[in-house]
């Protein structure tokens, strides 16, 4: 896959430069101030579910992201090589559907925030890589 390709250790004091990175790509992109928070927010929140969930805290893994631009928006994969998502089903059924925070089980504030920040999200677990993509069409007001 093409794009723009970062990568980290599974540490979480290093999560901040992912977030910081896709800030300034989202900054140069039509997305409102908000848009752009929302996105660098998303993206830390994936990292962070990939490290303590995926390496359980462990910091020998690796977390990538890789931005790809295109004419319509901006896809955000993050990638890790650790234990994948146990329930995939309920994640594909639920990770596009935007909740209440009050609707929210102890811990998933991640999720939420996630699928309020992009249009769309998915899951690929394994194989060799867990992806979490996240697809935003650019904002028509910011055009």
């Amino acid at each position: 896959m093409g794009g723009i390709q970062l990568s980290i250790a599974s540490r979480l004091e290093l999560v901040r430069l992912l977030g910081q990175a896709v800030r300034g790509i989202c900054q140069g992109l039509p997305f409102s101030g908000e848009e752009v928070d929302a996105l660098e927010l998303a993206v830390c929140e994936a990292a962070n579910n990939a490290i303590k969930h995926a390496y359980k805290g462990k910091p020998d893994g690796l977390v990538r992201v890789n931005v790809v631009v295109n004419d319509t928006g901006l896809v955000i994969c993050v990638q890790d090589r650790g234990a994948s998502l146990e329930d995939t089903t309920k994640l594909a059924n639920d990770l596009s559907v935007p909740r209440s925070v009050n609707e929210l089980p102890e811990g998933g504030m991640g999720l939420f925030l996630i699928r309020k920040a992009v249009d769309s999200v998915g899951y690929k677990a394994g194989d060799p890589d867990n992806v979490l993509v996240m697809r935003k069409a650019f904002s028509k007001q910011s055009k």
